[in-house]
């Protein structure tokens, strides 16, 4: 798989659907969580889908991969994403694409919508995963690798 792929939407406003989506369901998210579902979200869809989610590919930082737009986002808005409009609906999005974005958000906060910041970042920061591989390489702070990434959520897909 090359690694010069677009993605499909931008980071931030699938962020605050993401958001959204949990404020729905009586998830309230803080800024690590928002992270580390957005990073499912993108794993899943990259592996399913064989293309890139968003427009951002995540970084590997100290607490696991982050998407630095979002981050800096969030931060503008007191560590939240509540209260921010997106343009994905089901009004502005064609049909298939947010279906497979709704069923990518689902499938994510249904197994890991109850889970803590801590347990998200152990989880990401498990031993061979494409984040240890990039962080503990010479590479910390940069792009993490799509393939390494398929190749953490094929796994994933089987159990889901």
């Amino acid at each position: 798989m090359s690694e010069t792929i677009y993605g499909e939407v931008d980071s931030v406003d699938f962020a605050i659907y993401l958001n959204n989506k949990a404020n729905e369901l009586g998830l309230s998210a803080n800024v690590t969580q928002i992270q580390k579902w957005l990073y499912i979200c993108y794993g899943l869809y990259l592996a399913a889908y064989d293309r890139q989610l968003l427009t951002e590919r995540p970084k590997a930082w100290n607490y696991g991969p982050a998407f630095p737009r979002v981050h800096k986002k969030q931060k503008k808005n007191n560590d939240s994403l509540n209260y921010l409009e997106t343009r994905i609906n089901s009004e502005n999005t064609n049909a298939e694409d947010f279906a497979k974005y709704e069923a990518v958000v689902n499938t994510t906060l249904k197994h890991f919508g109850d889970w803590t910041a801590g347990e998200l970042v152990t989880w990401t920061h498990e031993p061979g995963t494409a984040w240890d591989k990039k962080f503990k390489g010479d590479d910390m702070y940069s792009n993490m690798d799509n393939h390494d990434i398929i190749m953490d959520f094929k796994k994933l897909l089987h159990e889901y």
